[in-house]
């Protein structure tokens, strides 16, 4: 999801909440809540009272029976006070929302073969440079997943072909920042062999990462599959926040660049003034 969906998405629930918030104050008592307190052997006691006319000297006490109206009161007031905050947040999403522009004409760019073959090729200066072991680590044989390979169909801007839009999305954006990786390369997890979407190296560590892009999350039968190869995961070292990197995707929720670009913000670390920023 990008910033501008989610920033609509935060303008429809704020909505939402100020209707429900109207429809309260609607109905609430007159008038303003205020109180006095005493304090005797050291404890705090209030006096509640309703404080009515447009100078708020006039005064009213609410007995303790009538607790219930300090209460609806008590609620106005915060009703009142959020109703304060939601506008001034509505005020910012639609400032942000009319000066926004998405980022199609860099994504458009970014995915064109005829550009995209001279920005990552070696002395494009415009990007890091990784070292000579990891450039060896990243072209050496693997052993890569043997499952259904009629399925790596997707064409990606490094010459190899994936699963998914979504993973030639991924490969687009290790690439442009000369980050080392390998596609469905195998790991041994609890003596079972696994192959993660991507293993990655850290440009400046060499530390090893692990990024499983999970891409049918509508699927209840992918789901469970996941969450099986999850648990197995976690019990053997590999933890999200950690050296594993999760990313998700559903027919209602999109995957989509910002998204693959926190990620990288998250674990690793660039000199690209375009990713650090």
């Amino acid at each position: 999801m990008t910033l501008a969906q989610l920033a609509e998405s935060k303008k429809r629930r704020l909505l939402g909440e100020k209707r429900r918030i109207v429809r309260f104050l609607d109905k609430a008592p007159q008038g303003t809540l205020v109180y006095s307190k005493t304090v005797k052997q050291n404890k705090n006691y209030y006096k509640w009272y309703v404080s009515t006319g447009r100078s708020g000297k006039t005064r009213v006490y609410i007995p303790h029976r009538n607790r219930s109206l300090a209460r609806q009161l008590a609620k106005k007031k915060l009703c009142l006070q959020r109703l304060q905050d939601i506008n001034a947040e509505l005020k910012a999403i639609d400032m942000y929302l009319k000066n926004h522009r998405d980022n199609t004409d860099l994504d458009t760019l970014l995915r064109t073969p005829a550009y995209g073959t001279l920005l990552f090729e070696e002395g494009c200066e415009m990007y890091g440079t990784m070292s000579e072991e990891l450039q060896e680590w990243a072209h050496e044989e693997y052993e890569i997943n043997p499952k259904d390979p009629e399925l790596r169909n997707v064409p990606t801007v490094d010459g190899i072909k994936v699963r998914s839009k979504s993973e030639a999305l991924i490969v687009m954006l290790l690439s442009v920042n000369h980050i080392p990786y390998r596609y469905e390369c195998r790991l041994d997890v609890g003596g079972h062999a696994y192959y993660p979407d991507f293993t990655i190296r850290h440009p400046v560590t060499g530390e090893y990462f692990y990024w499983e892009h999970c891409g049918k999350m509508g699927d209840f039968k992918y789901v469970i599959k996941f969450l099986n190869k999850f648990r197995i995961y976690i019990l053997n070292g590999y933890l999200p926040d950690h050296n594993l990197i999760l990313t998700f995707e559903s027919e209602n929720h999109p995957f989509d660049i910002t998204i693959a670009q926190d990620k990288l913000r998250e674990f690793l670390i660039c000199k690209d003034p375009f990713m650090c920023a």
